[in-house]
């Protein structure tokens, strides 16, 4: 019995510490990437990917855009970003919670290990999960730019 329970331990720490990805390919996604392809043509692909508890969005432009697309294109991004559309990408990959935060990354050169632009938003904004609390929600509304230099 005593050599069942590190056994024990371990496979519970092996299934609860690995996170499986997964491709997001809803309506609202495919919608939202013929609409970001049709406004930017150089926008060459666009990546959803669902690790939990986080959602990500990878861009691929073929070259920089400018400051004015750049907005524009996060200006699509956040109309996409409200509590339904994310729920119903948590629901597609069978996640009963809230997605924590959403990563936003734009690749706008050859070097696919750079990422030129980055930002995030959250539904919380303090790591307590639990607190649902008018005060501890964001929602998605707010987006932070990633700096990192």
């Amino acid at each position: 019995m005593s050599k069942l329970i590190p056994i024990l331990i371990g496979v519970l720490l092996l299934i609860t510490g690995c996170s499986t990805t997964h491709k997001i390919h809803t309506d609202s996604t495919k919608e939202l990437t013929k609409e970001l392809k049709e406004l930017f043509p150089s926008i060459e692909k666009v990546h959803f990917t669902f690790t939990r508890p986080n959602l990500s969005c990878r861009i691929d432009m073929s070259k920089e855009p400018s400051k004015e697309e750049l907005e524009a294109i996060l200006t699509v991004i956040k109309r996409f970003t409200t509590v339904d559309n994310m729920n119903e990408i948590a629901r597609s990959v069978k996640w009963g919670l809230e997605i924590s935060k959403i990563y936003l990354d734009m690749n706008t050169d050859e070097d696919t290990k750079t990422i030129e632009h980055a930002y995030y938003a959250r539904f919380f904004k303090t790591s307590n999960a639990s607190d649902y609390s008018e005060t501890n929600i964001e929602g998605y509304r707010i987006w932070y730019e990633i700096n990192e230099k």
